[in-house]
């Protein structure tokens, strides 16, 4: 019978056919306006007037928005997968039965489809995921189809177009499509700080540059490798917005001593041909991610918009982790594009994916570079404090970036190599660069605080906070070595002017990246939101996290700027901070504790004892992954067990075991009464009337009289008789079991007699 009950609750989260939506035909003639699609374009951008209306417009999709039943269903799916005790744990979908349980009745789709095509759209598609339809056209399809205009804009030396207003879609659609994608074309920037040629040489002036062997040492690395988990079997992959050369990513693996493994490159939609700057970026990330996890096999998605790669990797499940070192300050991204995306991510998580996007190089001050015409950074912050998308999506994980202390000791050999593990502290090269350069971070102000993101250090500012983790990002101490438009023609000997440093928290991405693959090696599985667990596993283990408490990410503000005191920022300290989340990672550490957690169990399960004495139960403590946090014990008893306390030991650390004791102080006559049954009734009642004719002054004495008599004399429990019964209560004791941001309670039953 267990075991059907069992089936029949994992049957029930299996929704049914998707019911259809659409009740009536797509009236073009009745319209309603889809708010949340304008974006607030940077301030040095020209309009340069309408743009021509044969402009093909390729990557248009429109997108669908769940019922408040299926999102409530989605939120309780991402909960389940993440529980051990759940038969969901580590469940992930396909995009077909993400579609089937979360997408859009086969009948809507078609309807829409059909409505695009009589428009004049053309190969428009319907998304494995039944979430959303993606079409191709014209900009004059699409001004006369969504009642809007499309302008051409200038900023600096490049080009974009964007729409001028929201769509107007047809009254029959609305609650059903939730965004119109496509309309503009400014897109994300990379977050790579500078690929640079300074003067800097192995071991000079104090400085060095990373090496793949120097990263493995430092975030120990190594004793995963030996152990034999170097990513063999796991997919990672990097999203771009520009072609690349293989040849630079094979000059690097030769460089550093790697197997020469090509990544795999998918194209999603039209090739976006060489751009320098992001394919700086996309050799960075392919280079980085790959010198990590050295067995995975690393996919190159190609698009003319990084997001939209992401997303393509997403519909089509092409691999267990995400590397995105793109993204947009949340002001500058329209609601109706952050919220698209989003539910791209919750998908992700749906289907065991992880994502993880880099946090912004400009400190507090995340939209400020999307205002400069030449993409760098100003040196005064002008737009308030901002924190970038998608690192701000609660499900995804936000890299921001440290530096590394080299003051407290000697960490590298004469021949320039990383030796240990060197202490942190927050990454702010605004002072030494002149422009603004440090570890993006703050508080969102798209998305609310997610309940896994507690712990020390947390503000209870009730938004989403970036960064989670952080890695070395500082372009100017201890750079990041990359090869790029044919350098590393001497592999990474000097002379230095061939070679690329570069800094960032584009860095920390794909690097994080690869120890995931890692993980998921090891774990055998991928994880999908691994949020929850790096908190959890911040709050009760030490091993795993490099607290860095020292530095900042603030910014020089100019006058008149919100929040503005000449300065605006976070400062890092214990615990968590807005500069480096929760630290930087020991990756060993990381994997071997990954999945930490306990269960608690009391034997017996329920607890029965006389009045005056005590009883015990044993409380065993269940250790998973690993798991050596101390386990924290409270106790409290129900208000219904009068007299009654709990006990259990305070802690419960090298040992699994503990007792739990119920104690009752009551005599053991307590609540001892007389029992009147119905026959007694009538003696009593009786007696009591002749009492009262014959003596009324001395009724009740008589009264009380014949009771004790009947009381004393007449007991046996027949029908006329009053018997003396012990009274029982019950009640519960709730144990509670805590360590770090884990809890774990068990409602005990209670009988006292």
């Amino acid at each position: 019978m267990k075991g059907l009950l069992i089936l029949l609750t994992g049957a029930s989260l299996l929704s049914a056919a998707v019911p259809a939506r659409l009740h009536r035909g797509i009236d073009s003639t009745q319209t309603f306006v889809l708010t949340g699609h304008t974006r607030t374009l940077p301030r040095s951008a020209q309009d340069a007037g309408p743009v021509d209306a044969s402009l093909v417009m390729p990557q248009l999709e429109i997108h669908f928005g769940m019922t408040a039943a299926q999102t409530a269903d989605l939120h309780q799916l991402l909960a389940l997968q993440q529980d051990r005790n759940s038969i969901w744990y580590h469940r992930w979908l396909t995009p077909e039965e993400f579609g089937a349980r979360f997408g859009v009745n086969e009948h809507d789709l078609n309807q829409v489809k059909a409505w695009l095509e009589g428009t004049g759209f053309s190969n428009v598609q319907i998304a494995r995921s039944q979430t959303f339809l993606r079409m191709s056209g014209t900009a004059a399809q699409v001004e006369s189809t969504f009642g809007l205009s499309i302008h051409q804009y200038r900023q600096g030396g490049k080009q974009f177009y964007a729409n001028q207003s929201d769509p107007v879609l047809p009254r029959a659609l609305e609650g059903l499509v939730s965004s119109v994608k496509g309309l503009s074309s400014y897109h994300v920037h990379s977050f790579i700080s500078h690929h640079l040629r300074p003067n800097i040489s192995l071991g000079i002036n104090g400085n060095h540059f990373l090496g793949p062997d120097d990263l493995a040492t430092i975030y120990d690395l190594h004793t995963l490798y030996n152990s034999g988990i170097d990513g063999t079997g796991q997919t990672i992959a990097v999203v771009g917005q520009s072609d690349i050369s293989l040849s630079d990513i094979e000059a690097f693996q030769k460089a550093a001593g790697l197997p020469i493994k090509d990544p795999r490159i998918v194209l999603a939609g039209v090739d976006p041909g060489i751009n320098p700057d992001d394919e700086s970026e996309a050799d960075l990330d392919l280079e980085w991610a790959g010198a990590v996890a050295r067995g995975a096999t690393v996919i190159y998605v190609n698009s003319p918009d990084a997001l939209a790669s992401a997303e393509y990797a997403i519909e089509n499940n092409l691999a267990s982790v995400i590397s995105i070192s793109f993204g947009l300050c949340e002001q500058g991204l329209s609601s109706g594009d952050a919220a698209t995306y989003n539910a791209a991510f919750q998908q992700a998580n749906a289907q065991g994916i992880t994502v993880v996007a880099a946090s912004g190089d400009t400190g507090a001050a995340a939209c400020d570079v999307d205002q400069d015409p030449s993409g760098t950074p100003e040196s005064v912050a002008q737009f308030g404090l901002a924190v970038n998308f998608p690192a701000s999506s609660p499900f995804v994980t936000g890299l921001g970036g440290t530096e590394f202390d080299e003051a407290q000791g000697s960490f590298w050999n004469s021949s320039g190599n990383a030796t240990s593990y060197i202490p942190e502290i927050a990454w702010n090269d605004t002072a030494a660069w002149g422009i603004l350069s440090g570890s993006g971070g703050g508080a969102s102000q798209q998305f609310l605080k997610p309940v896994w993101q507690a712990g020390a250090g947390v503000p209870a500012d009730g938004q989403r906070d970036v960064p989670d983790i952080a890695l070395s990002a500082s372009p100017l101490h201890d750079p990041y070595l990359i090869c790029n438009s044919g350098s590393c023609s001497n592999g990474f000997a000097p002379p230095v002017s061939e070679l690329y440093f570069v800094g960032g928290t584009s860095c920390a991405a794909p690097v994080f990246a690869g120890m995931l693959a890692l993980l998921n090696q090891s774990s055998g599985a991928g994880q999908g939101n691994i949020n929850a667990g790096l908190y959890s596993l911040a709050s009760f283990n030490s091993g795993v996290f490099h607290d860095v408490e020292l530095g900042d990410n603030r910014v020089p503000c100019a006058p008149g700027t919100a929040n503005c005191t000449g300065t605006f920022g976070y400062s890092a300290g214990p615990g968590y901070d807005q500069v480096t989340g929760l630290g930087s990672v020991d990756a060993a550490q990381l994997v071997e504790q990954w999945g930490s957690d306990f269960q608690v169990t009391l034997n017996p399960n329920s607890v029965t004892l006389p009045f005056g004495s005590s009883s015990n139960a044993s409380l065993q403590v269940t250790r998973f992954a690993n798991f050596k946090g101390p386990v924290n014990f409270t106790c409290a008893v129900s208000s219904s067990l009068t007299n009654t306390t709990c006990s259990v030991p305070a802690t419960i650390a090298g040992s699994n075991t503990g007792t739990l004791t119920i104690a009752n102080s009551a005599a053991a006559n307590f609540l001892k009464f007389p029992h009147v049954t119905p026959g007694s009734l009538c003696v009593l009642a009786t007696v009591f009337a002749v009492f009262i004719i014959w003596a009324p002054r001395r009724a009740l004495v008589g009264a009380v009289a014949v009771l004790c008599l009947v009381t004393v004399g007449c007991g046996g429990g027949s029908a006329n008789s009053v018997s003396l019964t012990s009274h029982a209560i019950s009640g519960t004791v709730t144990v509670t079991a805590t360590s770090g941001v884990l809890q774990r309670s068990i409602v005990v039953p209670i009988y006292i007699s």
